[in-house]
Parts: C-alpha cells; sequence; structure tokens
C-alpha cells in the first residue's frame, strides 16, 4: 500500500471514529499543509541543498571509505577541515546575528524595552538655554518635534540597512527573491486552498518576497464530479516563504502596523499561487458565482413576493381605493430581501477570511526577530554544506580541477545522495574556502588545489 493511500485511508478512519461521515466533516485539517512526498519532483534547479551538515559529513566520509576516494587517515583529516568550517561559517553567522541585532532593536515591532532619553535627542544644553529666556514651552515641543524627526529618520535608515542585510542572508540561505511581476499575478487568484484578494502596492514603503523549495506537493479537495470524495492533487507549492514589509502609513488591520518597524513573516508550504494571501491590508474578492450565490436568490425572492403583493393589489384596487399599505408592503419586501443580500455578502467575506485566519494559522512558522534568526540559521547551514562539498570535491580529485568541472562535481554529488538536481553556487563557496586557507590556485592560476596547510581556527 502507498504512502499516500495510507494516508488517506487515516483521513476516512478518524471520519468514521466521530460519526462524522465523508460528506458532513471538513477536511480543512488534512489539506491545510497537504503532504509532501520525500522525493518531491521540483519545477525548478535552484540553489538550495536540503540535507543537513552532519548527514552530509557522514555521507561523504562514508563514500570516500567505500570508494577508497580517501585513505582513513585522509577522512581523519577531512573531519577535521569540517570542523573548523563549521568554526568559519560560525564567526560569520554571529557577526550576522549582531549586525541584526543592532539595526532592529530600535525598530522590532515586538520589542519590550525602552531606549534612553539621551539617546532619541541630542537637544537638551539648547532646551535649557530656551528655559532660561522665557520659551519654555515652545522651544520645548520645537525640540520634540525636531526629536521625533530626527528618531523617525534613524528608523527608516535601520530598516533599509536591515532589508539589505536580509537580502544577503537569504541569498546565502538558498532562498530567490519573487520579482514585483511573479507578485501581481498571484493578485486576484487563488488556488483551491487559497482566498482571492485585491492587494495594494502603495502601502508599503518597502516589501521583499523570497521563495525555496519550489516543489510539486499534494493536497486534498472535493468536487461534484466525485460526489465531494477527497481526491490528492498535485499543487505548485514553496516550502518557504519569507516575507519582508515597511508600510508606507501606520496602519490598524487587527495588528497595528507602524511605519516606523520592519516586519518579517515566515511561512511553509505556500502554493504559488497564494502568495498574495501572506501580504497585509488584502481585501477579499468575491468570486462571480459567490455573487450570483448572493444576488439570485434575493432577486428572485424580491420577485416571487413582487408576484404576488401584485395580484393582492390588483385585487383591492377592484373593490377599494386603499392601496397605500399594499405599496408600503412592497416597500419593506424590497428593503428586506436589500438586507439579506448584504448580510448575505458579509457572511461571504467572513467566511473567506475565516479561511484565511486559519490557513495562515497552521503555515506560519516565525515573526519578526524569531524569523531572521532562523533565516540567519538557514543561511548558516547552506554555506557550510556548500563548502564542505566543494573541499570534498578538490581532495578527492588527484589532479588540480577547474571551476567548471567543480561545480558539476558538486552537483553531481548531490544528485547521487539525495536526488535532488541544484544549482551549486561555485564563486561564494570558493571565496569561502579560500579565506579558510583550505584551497588554492595551481600554477596555471585557472584551477583549485588542496592548500598544504589550513588556517588556524584562532586566527580565522
Amino acid at each position: 500500500m502507498s504512502a499516500n493511500q495510507s494516508h488517506v485511508d487515516r483521513v476516512f478512519t478518524s471520519w468514521s471514529m466521530d460519526h462524522g461521515g465523508p460528506l458532513t466533516r471538513s477536511i480543512a485539517s488534512a489539506s491545510t499543509s497537504g503532504m509532501i512526498d520525500p522525493d518531491a519532483a521540483h519545477w525548478s534547479i535552484e540553489p538550495f541543498i536540503p540535507i543537513t551538515v552532519q548527514a552530509l559529513l557522514d555521507h561523504l566520509c562514508s563514500r570516500a571509505t567505500s570508494t577508497a576516494e580517501l585513505s582513513p587517515a585522509d577522512v581523519d583529516l577531512f573531519r577535521q577541515f569540517a570542523a573548523r568550517l563549521e568554526s568559519l561559517i560560525h564567526n560569520r553567522t554571529q557577526s550576522n546575528h549582531q549586525q541584526f541585532s543592532n539595526h532592529y532593536s530600535e525598530i522590532d515591532p515586538d520589542s519590550d524595552c525602552r531606549i534612553p532619553g539621551e539617546l532619541i535627542t541630542t537637544v537638551p544644553d539648547a532646551a535649557s538655554s530656551a528655559e532660561a529666556t522665557g520659551q519654555r514651552d515652545s522651544t520645548k515641543s520645537d525640540f520634540d518635534e525636531v526629536a521625533s524627526t530626527e528618531q523617525d529618520e534613524r528608523q527608516r535608515a535601520n530598516a533599509k540597512a536591515l532589508m539589505e542585510l536580509c537580502d544577503k542572508i537569504l541569498i546565502s540561505g538558498g532562498y530567490r527573491k519573487l520579482g514585483q511581476d511573479e507578485l501581481e499575478k498571484c493578485v486576484g487568484v487563488a488556488s483551491q486552498w487559497g482566498v482571492p484578494l485585491k492587494v495594494d502596492f502603495s502601502l508599503f514603503r518597502h516589501l521583499a518576497v523570497y521563495a525555496r523549495g519550489d516543489i510539486i506537493g499534494k493536497r486534498f479537495r472535493r468536487r461534484l464530479r466525485s460526489l465531494y470524495r477527497p481526491e490528492l492533487v498535485d499543487v505548485a507549492i514553496y516550502q518557504r516563504v519569507v516575507v519582508l514589509f515597511q508600510v508606507d502609513e501606520t496602519l490598524d488591520l487587527g495588528e497595528q502596523l507602524s511605519d516606523t518597524e520592519l516586519h518579517l513573516r515566515m511561512f511553509k508550504n505556500i502554493p504559488k499561487q497564494d502568495v498574495d494571501m501572506l501580504l497585509p491590508g488584502g481585501k477579499v474578492l468575491l468570486s462571480k458565482l459567490d455573487q450570483a450565490k448572493i444576488i439570485v436568490p434575493s432577486l428572485g425572492g424580491w420577485l416571487l413576493s413582487l408576484q404576488k403583493i401584485g395580484r393582492f393589489v390588483l385585487m383591492f384596487v377592484a373593490l377599494t381605493m386603499y392601496t397605500t399599505a399594499f405599496v408600503f408592503a412592497l416597500a419593506i419586501a424590497a428593503v428586506g430581501y436589500l438586507v439579506k443580500s448584504v448580510f448575505s455578502y458579509f457572511q461571504t467575506r467572513n467566511r473567506y477570511l475565516l479561511d484565511l485566519t486559519r490557513n495562515l494559522y497552521f503555515q506560519k512558522l516565525d515573526t519578526n526577530a524569531g524569523a531572521a534568526y532562523r533565516i540567519i540559521q538557514q543561511a548558516h547551514r547552506q554555506s557550510t554544506v556548500e563548502a564542505m562539498l566543494a573541499y570534498y570535491a578538490v581532495v578527492t580529485e588527484s589532479k588540480p580541477i577547474s571551476t567548471r568541472r567543480l561545480r558539476r562535481k558538486c552537483e553531481r554529488l548531490v544528485r547521487e545522495a539525495i536526488r535532488v538536481e541544484i544549482d551549486f553556487q561555485v564563486d561564494r563557496t570558493l571565496e569561502t574556502l579560500r579565506e579558510l586557507g583550505a584551497i588554492e590556485l595551481a600554477g596555471d592560476g585557472e584551477r583549485w588545489i588542496k592548500s598544504a596547510e589550513m588556517i588556524p581556527v584562532d586566527n580565522i
């Protein structure tokens, strides 16, 4: 029995246990994140290498031993190199942590710390002098305004610096920045599991969306043609999506979004058509089918009532001239169906908002500082794995290896290990290895060989 069939059986079993039945119990809880096969196909070749550092190290050492590419002594030396490499990347990671903390402390929406007054304004002496001349109140107000302006400018400068830092970290972590055209294609459309939205991009001073893991996942859906039985279908998803934004003016969207703060969000398993759901300020768009569901019943009921009241009006006109009451009843009926239509609209919109909230609740991984620390650690792992692969490719060659061949060999090593095609970022990896002193150019200046002696960790 396949893994997918087993999962479907578990869903049906849970339905039987709570006596809901497949036609009455929602499968939203089963389809929020869907299923990702361990060997899921990729839509595109990405630089991200989906393997842990320890797993890669063990695999390479095992491979070197079984193929006799390295002697037992060389395998031990390779493990020593891995430890030195971890120290180098750890130092870089600490630097990224420190830079992020320095810039983010003042514009963190979740911060519970305060800034001393002397660090906010630099004009206390001038204020004291103004008080001595009898202009205390007006001058103090002017200085407060200047201090506020300076603080806003400093916060915006910090936000810009953070956007640049996060861009560097995310690219190092194997993410790809989505272009404005890719985001706009998602607006107004949605997958079967998403919500169609209208997004106003003018709300943002800064907006950047990064994605990683462009793969084919599986989700449940129900259709009338299959009598609403759940069926597994392929859906294009991003395994990880990171959103960084700063609004152009303070907004109240259930959560207060200040224009001086930088907001970060991280999500998992997002259908590619539903990326716009992750942006704040979106407004629900009702489909033509939903609009018909709202308008047609109300219009039909109103016309039916009009027909019935018209018959009474004609009958009583023949008997009496007092038709005012019937005209009033007709107006009341019209207003009643209008109110019903309005309530139907709000009910449909709230249902969409509930679906949106439920999806984001289960697919949200982290927020703000927590999301930043996650991507810093992801960049740490990606850089370590890349350097370890490249060094292994160099030391297992009997002759100097060219940059192009080194890249191909690293891609082949990953494909053989985990059956995933990658776009190996060879240039930045060579820079890391040269910084560590692990490799050097051969005599021709074009190919790479192992260095005679690596730089001690203490000197890195």
